[in-house]
């Protein structure tokens, strides 16, 4: 066999070439490598992915290593589904490099979902609060639902009782609000504000001796309670005047009876010379009256459980007929029926010395709900 001799210029230029090729392959390997340390701080798309794959400055094992690393430490901006697995795979990714996309893109996305927002368990300060928030826009049944709410998580709390009396005082539910304002009492002694409102409940019920003790109590245990001692003043000034009444009325039936009793010679006479008075007061006209007409009680009253003495002062003409009402005691909204009757009630004339006169004075209306 015939050896070819090879020239020592030959030799040199094909060294030179295979030193050039691992040169410029150390470069590629370089480049591809800054171009992934400059892309560290983002998330590697699909495009990202792909182009890495089809790029030829390195072999397939190479680039599937350098994506694979990339993608665990940089992330994904998509979700592996079966259609891009399938593209990835035909790219040449290997299945070191498709777990990874599969494992980052799980990662990714729950790091992206939102966080569940933790919902504290409602208290009995949250059924409160919401209760009164209910009150104040004047939406009273709701107001009671949260408040019955409140007290089953804390039924040792008085306030909140206090709070759904005065609720179902606005719904005018009133023998509810009664019960409350007594366990409010019944828990807290010294709570002077169920006193007052227990005391405002009786005055509207008509039970002034019960409201009058409570507005009592209230001003004891608060002193500065201008509403319970203003209200407390009011009825015991109305229940003088009443009691005062009722007095005169006596006596006045009393000296009838008693002139009733004696002769005639016996009775005192007026001079006819007398000059007669324009106007006398009379005190309780239930004797002069021809016709006594009986209130009319108010059905919202008796519904509400509202009774008591209703005091009306009248002024009489000559011929006994009513001129004027005007009712100065008793509940508010007994008053107006009260006004009603000795309006169309009919008297005697007054008389002074045989002449009539213009008199005044007074009719106590008793509402009993029974």
């Amino acid at each position: 066999m015939k050896l070819e001799s090879i020239s020592p210029a030959k030799l040199t230029c094909s060294r030179f070439f295979s030193l050039f090729s691992i040169i410029s392959l150390m470069l590629s390997f370089a480049v591809f490598c800054q171009i992934g340390q400059a892309q560290q701080a983002q998330q590697l798309s699909l495009a990202d992915v792909l182009i890495g794959l089809r790029s030829k400055k390195a072999t397939l094992h190479e680039r599937n290593k350098l994506l694979s690393d990339a993608v665990k430490v940089r992330g994904v901006t998509f979700a592996l589904t079966p259609e891009i697995e399938t593209e990835l795979a035909g790219t040449g990714a290997s299945k070191e490099l498709v777990e990874a996309v599969r494992e980052k893109s799980l990662k990714d996305k729950a790091a992206l979902l939102p966080k569940p927002i933790s919902t504290p368990i409602p208290d009995s300060a949250f059924y409160r609060q919401r209760a009164d928030e209910n009150v104040g826009k004047g939406d009273f049944d709701l107001a009671v639902s949260d408040y019955t709410r409140a007290i089953e998580l804390n039924p040792k709390d008085a306030a909140i009782y206090l709070n759904r009396g005065r609720a179902y005082w606005n719904k005018k539910s009133f023998d509810l609000a009664a019960l409350d304002y007594d366990k409010t009492i019944e828990l807290d002694p010294k709570a002077a504000a169920a006193y007052f409102n227990r005391g405002d409940l009786h005055e509207k019920r008509g039970n002034v001796s019960q409201a009058m003790r409570d507005y009592q109590k209230a001003v004891e245990l608060d002193a500065g309670n201008e509403s319970a001692k203003n209200n407390l003043k009011r009825l015991q000034d109305e229940q003088a005047k009443i009691e005062q009444a009722k007095l005169e009325q006596a006596k006045l039936l009393a000296q009838s009876k008693e002139a009733e009793s004696k002769p005639a010679a016996e009775l005192p006479k007026v001079p006819e010379q007398s000059i007669a008075p324009k106007s006398i007061e009379l005190g309780s006209l239930v004797g002069l009256a021809v016709k006594m007409v009986t209130p009319v009680y108010p059905a919202t009253a008796r519904q509400m459980s509202i009774n008591g003495q209703v005091m009306v002062q009248l002024t009489l003409d000559e011929t006994g007929d009513v001129s004027s009402v005007r009712a100065t005691t008793g509940p508010q909204i007994l008053r107006a029926a009260g006004e009603d009757a000795a309006r169309r009630s009919k008297f005697k004339p007054a008389m002074v010395g045989g002449q009539a006169v213009k008199a005044t004075g007074f009719i106590v209306y008793n509402f009993t709900n029974k």
